[in-house]
């Protein structure tokens, strides 16, 4: 899911305002957060001014083998990367922020700012951190064709990561044998954890925070744990209110009352009740769009916010309340809710590398490479939600097909998702040096590593905590909790260099 927020507030000082949808023209399109979010991203907080770069961060480009298995193919890309010496000291080690599912913008708040940056300019460090394959600017194919996007694939990007490191090494840093510590935040934080598994002789140690390392095709999970969120930080007044509306309008439509639903929900065109397909998209981006203004700017306290809107006693029904918010929320950007299936798929469906939703978002690359290897699809499955029981991940099995052909059938996601776990070890990596720290109201945590009995690894999750929260850097505003998952952060980060700690701290 998009739960992605990722970030915090802290990242939003470095990330761009994107746009909220495609250029159209049309009234009715739909907004770019809510494709964003459908794929696992979350969308930038709103930043008021472009922040300033740190002039000793410096840009530049690696050249990288497009497929580094076949020996007859000998095709090159080029992919960014930033790198700033301004801690660094001869014979000091290497920390690397590893990109993921974003454009390179967003890594470099880690250079800047947060809580591995303070490390690194304890340790002395070089900070480098690189854009991932087919994001942003560094694209290996001159489009995003099915088949171009076949070198997608996760082994590709780790030997990418590997090849870089050991160029910054030997050539940047003069200093081939330089210790080397990773960092990585949600896909790029299993990355990290993965690199430490697949090349122990080359990374040192990796932290990483709300790393999605295991794969998972029906991610029930997260909708469960969104709703114990809205109870926690709303009411159980306003996750009631949810359901009913949710509920309500699956009633409505399973009754023939598709007009009472489309004119209350002022959608383009009416809802087409025989369709499953445009059903389980409208229930879907109604939750999505909860999402989206529930965390918004990485602030969870906007939980009670919505809440207050959603039960405002003005609407005589919960249904008619959650209409109005929406419509409310996306007034200036859409005349109508667009359900359509095929104008939702050709969104996904331009190729071009220019396009905003792919140079901006990484929307097709993303949503292939999910397709492909992960999953991680929301549905509403589990009974403990309050999102209604219609969507299932028969929608994503269908849009997966419908963007990228019928070849990827529900077949090839499986195993791709049973291979991704098999390959990597999902919650059992036999791994050691890596730190795992998740928050305890994160909904990732469900497919990442919570405990681990490894003594030559840790997980730790902190009480209350967000979605990447431990990233920051230390405040005043960190509750106890917090401060102890940092320092123990810092802790394993300097046993990896060569202070030992004691392996039994929790």
């Amino acid at each position: 899911m998009k739960l992605a927020f990722v970030l915090l507030v802290a990242v939003a000082v470095v990330s761009t305002t994107l746009a909220k949808t495609v250029p159209s023209g049309k009234r009715g399109g739909l907004p770019m957060e809510l494709l964003s979010a459908m794929f696992g991203d979350f969308p930038m907080p709103k930043m008021s001014e472009a922040p300033k770069r740190n002039p000793r961060t410096v840009e530049d480009r690696f050249t990288s083998r497009v497929n580094h298995f076949d020996p007859q193919n000998r095709d090159t890309f080029e992919f960014k990367y930033f790198m700033n010496d301004e801690y660094y000291r001869p014979g000091g080690p290497l920390f690397v922020i590893v990109g993921g599912h974003h454009r390179i913008d967003r890594a470099i708040y880690f250079m800047e700012d947060g809580h591995f940056r303070d490390v690194a300019a304890l340790q002395g460090a070089f900070l480098a951190t690189n854009e991932h394959r087919y994001f942003g600017d560094s694209s290996p194919t001159p489009d995003y064709s099915s088949e171009n996007l076949r070198f997608l694939r996760t082994e590709q990007a780790l030997f990418d990561l590997i090849e870089w490191i050991d160029y910054l090494k030997r050539e940047v840093m003069g200093d081939p044998n330089a210790r080397v510590i990773l960092h990585g935040f949600s896909y790029g934080g299993a990355l990290a954890s993965w690199a430490r598994q697949r090349f122990p002789n080359i990374i040192d140690g990796a932290w990483v925070s709300s790393a999605t390392v295991r794969a998972t095709v029906n991610f029930e999970e997260f909708t469960e744990d969104f709703g114990n969120t809205i109870r926690i930080k709303g009411s159980d007044e306003c996750y009631n209110s949810i359901f009913r509306a949710f509920h309500t309008a699956e009633n409505l439509l399973d009754a023939g009352r598709t007009d009472t639903v489309s004119r209350i929900f002022n959608t383009c065109d009416p809802i087409d009740a025989d369709s499953e397909l445009q059903v389980q998209l409208f229930l879907h981006l109604m939750v999505l769009s909860l999402e989206i203004s529930m965390f918004e700017d990485f602030n969870i306290e906007n939980v009670a916010r919505v809440c207050d809107m959603l039960t405002d006693d003005q609407y005589d029904t919960p249904m008619e309340a959650l209409a109005a918010y929406l419509q409310d929320r996306y007034d200036d950007i859409r005349d109508c809710f667009d359900l359509s299936f095929e104008n939702f798929i050709s969104i996904l469906g331009d190729e071009s590398l220019d396009a905003v939703q792919n140079q901006q978002y990484g929307l097709r690359q993303l949503n292939y490479h999910i397709c492909t290897e992960f999953g991680y699809f929301q549905t509403a499955a589990s009974p403990y939600q309050p999102f209604g029981s219609k969507v299932t991940y028969d929608l994503f099995l269908e849009e997966c097909a419908a963007v990228f052909g019928d070849w990827l059938s529900a077949d090839v996601l499986y195993d791709g998702v049973r291979l991704t776990n098999f390959h990597f070890g999902a919650t059992d990596p036999r791994i050691t040096n890596v730190l795992y720290t998740n928050g305890g109201i994160d909904p990732f945590r469900h497919v990442s590593i919570t405990e681990y009995t490894n003594l030559l690894a840790n997980a730790r999750v902190t009480p209350a905590a967000f979605y990447t929260e431990d990233i920051r850097a230390i405040s005043g505003m960190d509750s106890e909790e917090m401060l102890e998952t940092k320092h123990m952060v810092e802790e394993y980060i300097l046993t990896w260099l060569g202070s030992p700690i004691s392996p039994f701290r929790k």
